[in-house]
C-alpha cells in the first residue's frame, strides 16, 4: 500500500449536492460537514507562509529564521510536521538539484536486505560536516516524510515552489525505505503528480535530506 500524507491539500473543494463543476464556495444543501470544510486547507488557509494549509519557514545556513520573502535560504522548516528540509541549490555543489544517486548508503533503512550503494554518502557526510543549518545529524528522508511535502492541488511539480523552487525534473526522489517484497527495489516519491512507487535500487534518482527536531 502506498503511504499517504497528512499534510497534503486537496485539489479542489468537495461539497455534496452540488450542480456541476468546481464547488469553489464549498456550498451544499447537506448540513453535515463536507470534505471542503475539513483539513488544514480549510482551517488554516493562509498563503503567507505556504500554500493553503502548509506552513513553512525559511532558514539560513546557521539555522536562523528568515522572512517569507527572503531570496536565499539553506533549509526549510515545516511548521506542521516539525521536519527541517535541505534546500536544493543550482550551483553545482553537494546540494545541487541535478545530483542523483543509486539507492542505499548511510541512513538507509533495513541494512543487509539486498544491495546497498554508497552514492549518497557524500551528501550525508558533507551536510553533517558543514553542520547545515546548525545540525550534524542529517539523513535521507523516509517515504512518508517525503509525501508530507506533496501539494495535491498542483502538478509538475506537486510541491510549494515558493519554498522548494529547485525541485529537479523528473521530480523523482529516493526515500530511505526499502521495498519489503523485493530486495532489489526501494521506495521513491514522485513530485510530478504526487505519490510513491518502487524502483530498482541501481536507478539514479534525487535525494532530499531531512532533520528531525527534538
Amino acid at each position: 500500500m502506498t503511504p499517504v500524507s497528512a499534510s497534503t491539500t486537496q485539489a479542489s473543494p468537495g461539497g455534496g449536492d452540488y450542480v456541476e463543476g468546481n464547488n469553489a464556495t464549498c456550498t451544499s444543501n447537506i448540513t453535515a460537514p463536507q470534505d471542503c470544510h475539513q483539513g488544514r486547507d480549510a482551517t488554516h488557509n493562509d498563503d503567507s507562509d505556504g500554500h493553503a494549509g502548509f506552513s513553512f519557514t525559511k532558514l539560513d545556513a546557521s539555522g536562523n529564521q528568515l522572512p517569507p520573502g527572503a531570496t536565499s535560504w539553506s533549509c526549510v522548516m515545516d511548521n506542521v510536521t516539525g521536519l527541517i528540509w535541505e534546500a536544493k541549490t543550482d550551483d553545482g555543489g553537494i546540494h545541487d538539484k541535478d545530483n542523483t544517486y543509486r539507492w542505499g548508503g548511510k541512513t538507509a533503512q533495513g541494512s543487509g536486505f539486498g544491495t546497498y550503494y554508497n552514492d549518497w554518502d557524500s551528501l550525508v557526510d558533507g551536510s553533517n560536516a558543514e553542520q547545515l543549518c546548525g545540525y550534524d545529524d542529517w539523513r535521507v528522508s523516509s517515504v512518508d516524510e517525503l509525501l508530507s511535502l506533496v501539494n495535491n492541488d498542483r502538478t509538475f511539480p506537486a510541491i510549494d515552489t515558493d519554498y522548494f523552487p529547485n525541485t529537479a525534473i523528473p521530480y523523482f526522489f529516493w526515500s530511505s525505505s526499502p521495498y519489503a517484497d523485493d530486495s532489489d527495489f526501494a521506495w521513491y516519491a514522485y513530485f510530478s503528480s504526487g505519490g510513491a512507487n518502487k524502483s530498482q535500487r541501481n536507478h539514479d534518482l534525487s535525494v532530499w535530506l531531512v532533520h528531525s527536531r527534538q
